[in-house]
């Protein structure tokens, strides 16, 4: 019997009201309230509270649309984009002839990232990806799943509690944010194995060996694809106990907690391969920026003895740009995607096989898990719990049918908060796609792909419209999350 899973809800809150915050509905309610006060003792100023207290809730407190923004809010973003884009904000420009010290940043929300080579306590190298403007610390491990298609059911169970344990321990290490699970793929691939299995045909091997080898991998071989998937844990060293003084210490202290995560990650059936080095790490990056130099940069992506060819500065492009619906970075072309729905009611483990299966394009998909604290957990569904009780009695006293989802919804969360009582985990989901093309030519194709790909997924994505830049540099899965501040004022560190 398939493995199945489900359950999966959007956290809703206490409101009763679908899509409204508490304190949106708290406001509202008060100047309700008010305006019906005032109409009773002096109706003329009733009615000049209404007329200035509704056009005002409608512009900056009452959410309408997917979004869920108010008017305001969608003329700040819309504002915002314009300046940016007739500032030319948004552009960037680098390399030998700019005027300007370009330094070791990356363009947009990533210039904060930072590489930080350190010992990986094994008498090795390894790279911490730093955050500068949040503090936070991304450790990369790169791991080979061994899949669920030809495991054994047992294996396949087995693996899949482990991992259900590994992501509920998360909750009891409040010093790790969110965790990052990266898969991209890439049909480049297959010209690299061709020509590596065709050059080492030995020319003492049988004829009848030869002729199938000749005839069988130009026909196959372009069929392959470069796929790497990998998982980073992105720690805040403000949560560390004791707090660490230095940078030192915070990596002393990230190395020391890795081996542990991968013994877990490796008895959930992946993997373990490496961690990332600096080189590594540079290489990737640029071949995300230039997806015209990627068969050259991932060509020796493995071969640290070039550590002293490459620094930081080469990972980054050389000029950006694009529209509010395209990213242009050198030789590429990207387009990115964020999560708006994750599938419903129950599936089995092959539900994600169409979105990250390799095909014609370059794609990237990162998936982030935010563990909820442990302590914080019960509280966080009990509010749950709470908010769809009176999401039914609000259903009531509007004298408005209650839809199905909505029922469903309330089961969810009850049951959420009974397996939580027996020691589940609970967490935050969100993922976002991008994928590369060089001509622009084959932008629409690529991104038809992806889309047909999410709806075999049973998922619904929506494409970051404005916001190309940013959600591309959040894809790359370097401790950059969108949904938390992209600053803090805490204590910084000298480098």
């Amino acid at each position: 019997m398939a493995l199945t899973f489900g359950r999966l809800r959007q956290a809703r809150g206490r409101s009763p009201i679908n899509g409204w915050s508490g304190t949106q509905v708290v406001i509202v309610g008060v100047v309700v309230m008010l305006g019906m006060l005032t109409a009773q003792i002096w109706l003329v100023g009733g009615l000049v509270f209404a007329a200035i207290a509704l056009p005002t809730l409608l512009v900056c407190v009452i959410p309408f649309g997917a979004a869920k923004r108010t008017l305001g809010g969608r003329f700040l973003w819309w504002l915002r984009g314009w300046r940016a884009h007739a500032t030319e904000a948004d552009q960037y420009a680098a390399g030998p002839l700019t005027t300007v010290e370009r330094g070791e940043d990356l363009p947009g929300v990533a210039a904060p990232l930072m590489p930080l080579d350190v010992e990986d306590g094994r008498g090795g190298r390894q790279l911490l990806m730093w955050n500068r403007a949040t503090g936070i610390v991304s450790a990369r491990l790169r791991v080979a799943p061994v899949g669920l298609a030809l495991a054994d059911e047992s294996d396949g169970t087995t693996w899949v509690n482990s991992f259900a344990s590994f992501e509920a321990d998360l909750g009891y290490k409040p010093f790790i944010e969110w965790v990052s699970y990266d898969i991209e793929s890439s049909p480049t691939g297959g010209v690299n194995q061709r020509e590596y299995t065709l050059e080492r045909i030995a020319p003492d091997a049988p004829e009848v060996c030869k002729q199938i080898l000749t005839e069988l991998v130009p026909r196959n071989g372009a069929s392959t694809a470069d796929v790497s998937t990998s998982v980073t844990l992105h720690f805040n060293p403000a949560k560390f106990s004791p707090a660490p003084k230095d940078l030192s210490e915070v990596a002393t202290e990230v190395v020391r907690w890795l081996p542990g995560i991968e013994s877990a990650l490796a008895s959930s059936g992946a993997a373990v391969l490496g961690r990332a080095t600096t080189p590594w790490a540079i290489r990737r990056t640029r071949a995300q920026y230039d997806p015209g130099m990627r068969g050259e940069m991932l060509a020796h992506q493995y071969d640290d003895d070039t550590a002293e060819e490459i620094s930081w500065r080469d990972a980054g492009p050389i000029r950006t740009g694009g529209t509010e619906h395209v990213y242009r970075t050198d030789s590429g072309y990207h387009i990115s995607w964020v999560l708006e729905a994750p599938p419903r009611g129950t599936f089995t483990a092959a539900v994600l096989l169409p979105l990250l299966a390799p095909g014609r394009y370059y794609r990237r998909v990162s998936m982030h898990y935010q563990p909820y604290p442990a302590g914080e957990t019960a509280d966080l569904l009990e509010h749950e719990v709470t908010g769809g009780q009176l999401r039914q009695w609000w259903a009531k006293a509007t004298k408005r049918d209650e839809t199905q989802r909505e029922r469903d919804d309330r089961s969810k969360a009850q049951a959420d908060t009974r397996d939580e009582s027996f020691g589940a985990g609970v967490g935050r989901w969100t993922a976002y796609i991008t994928t590369s093309v060089i001509d622009p030519n084959l932008l629409d194709a690529a991104a038809a792909d992806v889309e047909d790909r999410v709806a075999a997924a049973k998922m619904r994505f929506r494409r970051a419209t404005g916001s190309q830049g940013a959600m591309f540099a959040v894809s790359q899965g370097w401790g950059i999350d969108p949904t938390q501040a992209l600053t803090r004022s805490t204590d910084r560190w000298d480098s």
